[in-house]
């Protein structure tokens, strides 16, 4: 036993001492020779060596696949993906690498805002159409207000029986019961006279009248509806392209997006078990 130890052992000294005799026989110092020995091994392990033939460029750093110039994993700041979705939807996806994805996103967005673009010019085209008939048919003004307009679909005539004139009386007497001086002021006040005045002379006219102005109201909740919309699709896009880029980080760091365990117990003499199923996003 004795004998193989001391055996183990020189051999031991005589592998250390080795490079060192070298260095000693060929004039190198010993502390550069083991720098120049290390430095040599490293470069071996990139393929390169220290012989003048090495050419420059082949000692440039080159970024391996899947890491990012600093030397961390290639990963995606979910935050900056959904900021981009608030801004445009669909370029958080693009940002993670979903093209797919953020294509059907902006192409979402581009078709809402179209239609918004579609419900308000139809929207202008069937107000003129309504201005237009009341001029025609009620004798009103061009450029009247919208307040006149809407008020002109409420009744048939400004003046007479069921007309909006006599509301207007009824309000007064209303809010001023015995001062006859303010419920004229406020009759003069909020009262269609002289050219103000209309008269539908037909309820058809005064029915084909409000159809009119209730196509053209459609039209405007349809652009509002469209706005709605839009938001919708920003709201969507921040929140899958956030996900994506969490399970695009999960990929990278080779982090499972689920996992499942069950854990025995034991209590008061009987056995169970507990399962957890976690998953992330």
């Amino acid at each position: 036993m004795k004998n193989r130890t001391t055996v183990s052992i020189s051999l031991l000294v005589f592998v250390v001492l080795l490079p060192v005799a070298v260095a000693a026989d060929e004039g190198v110092p010993l502390s550069l020779s083991w720098e120049a020995g290390y430095v040599g091994a490293c470069l071996a392990e990139s393929g390169l060596s220290l012989s003048d033939e090495t050419p420059l460029a082949a000692l440039e750093a080159r970024p391996s696949s899947g890491v990012s110039y600093g030397g961390g994993p290639d990963t995606k700041n979910p935050m900056v993906a959904l900021l981009l979705s608030c801004v445009v939807p669909g370029w958080g996806e693009i940002y993670v690498g979903e093209t797919t994805r953020g294509r059907w996103f902006m192409a979402a967005e581009a078709t809402i805002w179209a239609g918004y673009g579609a419900f308000r010019i139809q929207e202008g085209m069937r107000e003129d159409d309504y201005r237009e008939y009341a001029q025609i048919f009620a004798g009103t003004a061009a450029g009247a207000n919208s307040s006149y307009l809407s008020d002109m679909s409420g009744y048939i005539r400004s003046e007479g029986d069921d007309s909006y004139n006599e509301s207007i009386r009824r309000e007064a007497r209303s809010l001023f019961p015995d001062d006859l001086e303010a419920q004229a002021a406020y009759l003069a006040e909020n009262g269609y006279y002289g050219d103000l005045s209309w008269d539908w002379g037909t309820r058809d006219r005064f029915y084909e009248y409000r159809e009119l102005r209730r196509i053209a109201s459609q039209s405007e909740r349809n652009a509002f509806y469209a706005t709605g919309l839009a938001v919708l699709n920003r709201v969507l896009s921040a929140v899958d392209s956030a996900w994506m880029a969490r399970r695009h980080n999960a990929g990278v760091l080779g982090e499972p997006s689920a996992r499942f365990s069950v854990v025995p117990q034991i209590s008061g003499g009987e056995v169970g078990a507990r399962a957890t199923l976690e998953m992330s996003f």
